[in-house]
């Protein structure tokens, strides 16, 4: 499970900006829910549903999901752990 850091610099590099709010929204249900929390906010309706058609936080939403699947390969999510790490 990708970490917030990993969800920031992501969005920095892609976006070009962290779009933390995005990332705190959807990840909440984590505080209840704990790694089951993607049945919560993670899917194209929901993201519409919480951002509306604020382009900006609707992109950094779908890019959310993208990091958030690619990261079930412990492989990318070890390669984007290390990019960050040598980012700080």
């Amino acid at each position: 499970m990708p970490s917030h850091k990993i969800h920031r610099a992501v969005s920095r590099m892609v976006l070009g900006k962290a779009h933390d709010s995005v990332n705190k929204v959807m990840d909440w249900p984590y505080k209840i829910l704990g790694k089951r929390h993607r049945i919560v906010f993670h899917d194209p309706l929901s993201i519409v549903a919480l951002f509306g058609n604020d382009k900006a936080k609707l992109e950094a939403a779908a890019l959310h999901l993208l990091v958030d699947k690619a990261c079930e390969n412990p492989s990318v999510e070890k390669l984007l752990q290390l990019l960050v790490e040598g980012q700080t």
